[in-house]
């Protein structure tokens, strides 16, 4: 396969997980702690989208993974696909946003059960104020929105591990001025 072939497979895996979820709908983000650590933690992919290549996921507007990526945007996501026996690693540079319009439009995506994830005041990793299942009410579920951030990452670098062939194959690709350029590389 050719890497044209290989970024074609990596954006057909992108945009199927956020449509039909697949092994690489949840994946493992990496940000930088305020003290300068590494912070893993998964996340749902919610939208992927080509020209330019961006990927989305949505979490609450107070959460320390999106104080993180304002404070040091550089992140780094792992997926894998157990079933299909791929590893898709992806850098890039993310980014809260903050414009209302695709905010909102984010939000209207999500199904009922995922906006209730939001009715709650607390705040994601602190401890209870309240019973955490307690019934939401409306005036929480009206305030919902406020509390929702969508993040983008805007893709960077690329690393495509296929355990399924063999020999394996595996291919890294870096974009550079609007053009991604890989090679195959040692699995």
């Amino acid at each position: 396969m050719s890497g044209v072939d290989i970024l074609q497979r990596i954006w057909t895996a992108l945009h199927a997980a956020t449509k039909q979820g697949t092994g690489f709908t949840l994946g493992f983000l990496g940000t930088v702690s305020n003290g300068g650590g590494p912070r893993i933690r998964a996340v749902i992919l919610r939208r992927f989208d080509r020209s330019p290549d961006r990927i989305f996921f949505a979490t609450h507007a107070s959460a320390q993974k999106a104080i993180e990526i304002r404070d040091q945007p550089q992140v780094a996501l792992t997926l894998q696909d157990n079933d299909s026996a791929l590893q898709l690693r992806i850098e890039g540079t993310a980014s809260v946003v903050e414009d209302p319009a695709q905010r909102r439009n984010a939000w209207e995506s999500l199904a009922p059960h995922s906006q209730q994830l939001y009715a709650s005041p607390e705040v994601p990793g602190r401890p209870l104020t309240q019973n955490v299942h307690s019934l939401v009410d409306d005036s929480e579920m009206r305030s919902a929105f406020e509390r929702f951030a969508w993040i983008r990452i805007d893709l960077a670098w690329l690393d495509w591990l296929d355990l399924s062939t063999e020999p394996q194959q595996r291919w890294q690709f870096r974009l550079n001025e609007g053009s991604w350029r890989g090679q195959r590389v040692v699995p």
